[in-house]
């Protein structure tokens, strides 16, 4: 599996440097201990305001201030925070803030070495971080040093706006589990062809998908009310934390020649493991171009190289049959029809015409008694 914090090497490079260690040119305090990266040149000094130690670990408003200082210069880029949990004495809430243009991958890199830290110097048992919900890089690399999605929390900024922050924690005891993405990355330099490409769908893409949704066509097979613009930009900015925890991985389809987004594909795991449910759609102007089928193809690819899918399904209501061709062109086989199993906006129920697709390099076989 690919990941940014293998790729980068950080837990291999970052060493704990003796209490006696003087860096040159700089006025913090001898005898500080000092966390230093030797590949990205970077150094963590702990010269603390207040310090969460053990003679103080019910003094909840107390925080641990940790400064990112750049070696070369030094220049301090960013802080570690470190705080009590309100709920939980055993807890510490981590908060990291790198002011560079390489602030995620210095956060990226950080995640699995601070933890370990905190866990021995501080015994605690539990740790907590959050971060802004559209933060992708960072939340990849909170599942892949291990930490668990607990949920999504909410505040208005200074501007009255909705921050919405997804919530992780590491337990000392599932410390060394490892977790991976539950879907890969789709590189859209992989997954295109001369006339499309994929990728994971962004905040630019917020006025396509809305009108992919709410035109006629596309609202009269549908299966949910038409969502507001708003509702659209919400669901778009939750994607990256959708694909790596779940339920699902939305990613837009990209006309090469222009750059323009033209659609949406969408894939959702369903009970079975490593079965899951496609769905699609395409803007009117776009329609009848193949570009469907082609996200399709693309999809297939990603999902049975990368994603470890053995089987797809899509489901169709009766009477659609422009996107039962798209399906019949993907190469998907018509498996059956489902009596009243998707929902109508009147509230009535139609028809599924039901439709899979088999991992070819996949073995199977009807297990004898």
């Amino acid at each position: 599996m690919n990941s940014e914090i293998n790729s980068l090497d950080y837990e291999n490079n970052i060493q704990t440097i003796p209490e006696s260690h003087l860096f040159s040119e700089n006025n913090y305090k001898q005898g500080i201990p000092i966390i230093y990266h030797s590949e990205s040149d970077k150094i963590i000094d702990q010269r603390c305001e207040t310090r969460l130690l053990d003679e103080t670990p019910n003094k909840r408003s107390i925080t641990h201030k940790i400064h990112v200082i750049r070696k070369c210069k030094p220049e301090h880029i960013g802080d570690i925070f470190l705080r009590s949990s309100e709920n939980d004495e055993n807890s510490i809430i981590l908060d990291i803030s790198i002011h560079t243009p390489l602030g995620e991958k210095i956060k990226t890199g950080l995640f699995r070495t601070l933890s370990m830290l905190l866990f021995k110097k501080y015994k605690a048992l539990r740790i907590e971080t959050r971060t802004l919900i559209d933060n992708h890089k960072v939340i990849n690399s909170l599942v892949l040093s291990g930490y668990s999605f607990e949920g999504i929390s909410q505040k208005l900024n200074s501007k009255s706006e909705l921050q919405e922050f997804a919530v992780f924690s590491l337990l000392r005891d599932h410390s060394n589990a490892a977790k991976s993405l539950l879907f890969p990355a789709v590189d859209s330099n992989i997954y295109r062809d001369e006339k499309i490409a994929l990728r994971l769908a962004e905040p630019k893409d917020t006025f396509c998908m809305w009108l992919e949704q709410s035109n006629p066509e596309s609202s009269k097979w549908g299966l949910f009310e038409t969502a507001s613009l708003d509702e659209i930009k919400q669901k778009i900015s939750r994607c990256g934390l959708n694909s790596a925890v779940g339920p699902n991985i939305l990613l837009t389809i990209i006309e090469c020649s222009t750059g323009n987004a033209v659609g949406k594909i969408v894939i959702r795991n369903v009970v079975p493991p490593h079965v899951g449910d496609v769905g699609y759609g395409i803007l009117p102007e776009y329609r009848g171009l193949g570009y469907a089928v082609r996200a399709l193809n693309l999809l297939k690819k990603w999902a049975f190289n990368e994603a470890g899918y053995v089987r797809l399904e899509l489901g169709v209501k009766e009477g659609n049959i422009a996107s039962e061709r798209v399906a019949q062109k993907g190469g998907f086989e018509f498996e059956g029809m489902r009596p009243g199993r998707l929902k109508n906006h009147d509230g009535s129920y139609s028809n599924e015409m039901h439709y899979f697709f088999l991992n070819p390099n996949i073995s199977y076989r009807k297990i004898e008694d």
